[in-house]
């Protein structure tokens, strides 16, 4: 388990519960914030989470926040946050949606052709 921020547990995707139900990367890391949080308290912890996650760990490629599948209120909050919705899983005992927030040297599309990454 890593650190708490601001009361939200985190947890490496790859070893965690989440280990499963995507291709997860080494350094993915999971949001966990209680039920009783909502609203724009959520959207500004999960805010503050993904900007302290990204600047502590350079190589984190992918923050996960993964809430009840159907629980739109969660999912607003988190895309009001920079997240965003990517797939449905089944993990047993429980249906999630999983929002993804990605560092912007992720997204980052190279218009050069020939240029290859990391040369």
């Amino acid at each position: 388990m890593l650190p708490v921020i601001d009361g939200a547990p985190l947890a490496r995707c790859v070893t965690g519960r989440l280990r499963e139900a995507y291709p997860a990367g080494a350094h993915d890391v999971e949001v966990m914030i209680s039920p009783a949080v909502a609203g724009e308290t959520m959207t500004r912890l999960l805010r503050d989470v993904a900007d302290a996650v990204i600047t502590a760990d350079p190589r984190c490629r992918r923050l996960v926040y993964a809430v009840p599948e159907g629980d739109l209120g969660r999912v607003a909050a988190a895309e009001s946050a920079g997240y965003r919705y990517v797939v449905d899983v089944d993990l047993p005992g429980e249906q999630l949606s999983l929002l993804v927030h990605e560092p912007g040297w992720v997204t980052r599309t190279d218009m050069d052709l020939d240029h290859v990454p990391g040369s």
